[in-house]
């Protein structure tokens, strides 16, 4: 029985950060088809709905999230290169100057004590050597985001990761959401011009789908860019780079409970 409060997709596909970052931007692509077909074929939106959980029922929303997902993590290299690296990595450098001096040395402190076979590398070891200092912060940077998986610990990092995931993958998928929003405006426009033609009345829903499908084809030719994706990575690195007190103080609280744990001494059975 579906969860009451839940919606929809919440009940068909619980996976909160797969739901966020790859089934909706899977459906933005569709939708501008989707909606002219319903308006132009005079449905109900109950349609939709029947639609919907007839694709949960046979898996169809777990293929559009898999269609979603690898546009984007291709594209994801050739951000990071024109970004100037990847932006979890970048942030540790020295150069990069989004965080104080003073707080990036606490952090790489605590980082080469978090990640073992790690050295921070100083200011003139990163200018002369940079791809070794960002094989060090490379790995720094995949222990956090390995440390914060948590999503109720670590809400901010979570909520930062999903939505650079979200923009990620419309990017990837920008030219199937241009193609969907064009041929949904044409559907749209050859049923509203021949019902003039015919001297037949438009129905409203016919250009209420019109605009909602201009709309969206303008989102994906102005909004979803590169610039647009990379305001969110650089907002997940610095929320990823920020936990590193909580992760520390994590691992701190483990460690000792390890100590006190080997202290206590251990009770032998005496034998019967």
């Amino acid at each position: 029985m579906a969860n009451q409060g839940k919606s929809w997709t919440e009940n068909v596909f619980p996976d909160r950060y797969a739901r966020n970052a790859r089934l909706y931007p899977s459906l933005l692509v569709i939708a501008p088809t989707i909606v002219a077909i319903v308006a132009v074929a005079g449905l109900e939106l109950s349609w939709l709905k029947t639609l919907w959980l007839g694709l949960g029922a046979v898996g169809g929303t777990y293929w559009l999230s898999q269609l979603a997902r690898d546009p984007g993590k291709i594209l994801e290299n050739k951000l990071w290169e024109s970004w100037g690296g990847m932006p979890s990595v970048a942030i540790l450098r020295h150069i990069d100057r989004r965080i104080d001096a003073i707080t990036k040395a606490r952090y790489h402190t605590r980082l080469v004590e978090l990640v073992p076979n790690t050295t921070s590398p100083a200011a003139d070891v990163e200018r002369d050597a940079p791809d070794a200092a960002d094989i060090c912060y490379a790995a720094w940077s995949t222990h956090l985001r390995n440390s914060t998986r948590d999503q109720k610990r670590f809400p901010l990092v979570f909520g930062e990761l999903a939505s650079y995931g979200y923009r990620r993958n419309l990017l990837g998928l920008r030219p199937f959401g241009l193609t969907s929003s064009i041929l949904g405006c044409l559907i749209c426009g050859v049923s509203i011009v021949a019902a003039i033609y015919n001297q037949h009345g438009v129905q409203d829903t016919l250009w209420f789908a019109l605009g909602a499908d201009m709309l969206l084809l303008l989102f994906w030719l102005i909004r979803v860019s590169p610039a647009w994706v990379r305001l969110t990575a650089e907002n997940y690195a610095a929320r990823l780079v920020e936990a590193v007190d909580d992760v520390y103080d994590l691992h701190a609280k483990a460690a000792n409970a390890q100590i006190e744990k080997a202290k206590k001494p251990r009770r032998v059975k005496k034998s019967p």
